[in-house]
């Protein structure tokens, strides 16, 4: 997990890509995930607060849900467009990750401002308002157990390991255990495409919480040799790899619709051919939250029943 914890005038760190997401009139929609800068310096960590922080803003829903598993929700004063937790539906709204309003989270009065990726203009703004600034990059389930340590840490919480333990022994029980001679199905989880077609393919690789949660449930990664979280592919490479289920995280279409279409361009798939190809748009499956355990039962479902 990158994570940074700074005071103001810390150094700004760099950044290679960042989240895109879209709101439904219904849920979340994860339209796509860029790649994070990695090997990334950070400023000195300065020490915590005597204080529990009182005043939050959040952007970054799946931070919101932890912290709302945490117990947190009454610190959280403001949180993104696209936080779905039915604990922030009264709360303003203060944009997203590309599109922060500095206006709107400073009328807010926060003291802490907690985001997923490192978005630079809101950090130069904790530095300027003297506003702590804590960033996280989750994606791994050990990234999100530590993303709740650091706040049980922060907000003085007695509770948070108990917590975790709970949900470590649920997660250990959704999962399948499966041995080196077992012949899995090869899954490819397509976090974006083109709206109409099957082009500009951007797919969930090994090193993502969704591909960690796709091996927990049973499947097997098209990508086990590949460390990277998301990806563009090429679709000359679908060939190649020959997915035997298709998972698509975009898109409103239905599960008919989505087949049609990948029918058109690749018959051949052995996906298409046995007609699994499936949409995934639970708004907890774009969360690395304390949700991923609805996350490997909705896989182990498709990977088992399809429909």
């Amino acid at each position: 997990m990158d994570t940074a914890i700074r005071k103001p005038s810390a150094t700004v760190l760099n950044k290679t890509g960042a989240v895109r997401q879209l709101a439904t009139t219904a849920s979340l929609c994860f339209a796509a995930i860029g790649a994070c800068g990695q090997d990334q310096t950070l400023a000195k960590q300065p020490e915590m607060p005597n204080h529990a922080p009182r005043r939050v803003v959040v952007i970054g829903p799946s931070s919101a849900e932890t912290l709302d598993w945490l117990g947190l929700s009454a610190h959280i004063v403001g949180v993104s467009d696209y936080c779905s937790a039915p604990a922030f539906n009264s709360l303003p709204r203060v944009g997203g990750q590309l599109d922060p309003n500095l206006e709107q989270v400073a009328a807010l009065e926060p003291d802490l401002v907690i985001t997923q990726g490192v978005i630079p203009k809101l950090e130069s703004w904790c530095a300027r308002s003297n506003v702590y600034y804590l960033h996280f990059k989750t994606q791994s389930v050990a990234d999100w157990r530590a993303e709740a340590q650091v706040y049980g840490a922060w907000f003085k919480l007695d509770d948070t390991q108990v917590r975790l333990d709970a949900w470590d022994e649920r997660y250990a029980k959704a999962g399948v255990s499966t041995n080196a001679d077992q012949l899995l199905p090869r899954v490819l989880i397509v976090v974006s495409r083109d709206a109409e077609r099957i082009a500009r393919l951007l797919v969930a690789g090994r090193g993502s919480y969704l591909g960690e949660l796709l091996e927990h449930a049973g499947g097997q990664s098209l990508f086990a040799d590949h460390s990277r979280d998301y990806f563009d592919l090429a679709e000359e490479a679908l060939l190649q790899l020959q997915p035997e289920i298709i998972l698509e995280l975009s898109g409103q279409q239905s599960d008919r619709e989505r087949q049609e279409l990948w029918a058109k361009s690749f018959p051949e798939l052995p996906a298409v051919q046995s007609g699994r190809v499936y949409g995934l748009t639970e708004d907890y499956v774009f969360l690395p939250g304390p949700r991923m355990l609805e996350t490997v039962r909705l896989l182990q479902e498709k990977l088992l029943f399809g429909d």
